[in-house]
């Protein structure tokens, strides 16, 4: 897996991802149009081969402070798999791709917070599986109670 951080040329790829159900994540595109509102926020795209797969947004700015106090720690949010490509690892691939991208991108950081709907099974197993503790905390969003999980970083 490749995850490169958005930029124009991928405007015409991020159009064509399918997200079939949007209850749980924000479309890339609509992430994109909020990231670009704020310095804090970095969209990121994991590609297979030419592919792009899944999409996540990592976030320093205010809204990092409903799930950690900590320092040097980064929210993920709006993760998605493009739905032509759910059921095929890429989720996975991209999770466990994470900590490189992390350490060359953003070196400073030790940790990836995120929060996860409490009713979303199949996010919360891809999670752990991934190596994301649950933290045992809360947080009252949107759509209800979001499990904070986070992913330490070596």
């Amino acid at each position: 897996m490749k995850l490169i951080q958005y930029s124009e040329p991928y405007a015409q790829q991020i159009a064509n991802y399918v997200l079939k159900n949007d209850y749980y994540s924000r479309h890339p595109q609509t992430a994109i149009k909020l990231a670009k509102k704020s310095k804090d926020s970095f969209p990121v795209l994991s590609f297979s081969n030419d592919t792009l797969v899944s999409f996540f947004t990592l976030d320093t700015g205010t809204e990092k402070a409903n799930y950690t106090k900590q320092e040097n720690t980064i929210l993920l949010k709006s993760f998605s798999t493009d739905s032509r490509y759910t059921g095929k690892g890429f989720a996975s691939k991209t999770l466990n791709a994470l900590p490189d991208f992390m350490k060359k991108t953003f070196p400073k950081i030790k940790s990836v917070i995120l929060g996860v709907n409490q009713n979303n099974l199949p996010a919360i197993n891809l999670y752990k599986k991934c190596g994301f503790q649950d933290t045992g905390r809360k947080y009252l969003g949107e759509k209800g109670y979001q499990l904070i999980f986070v992913l330490p970083l070596r």
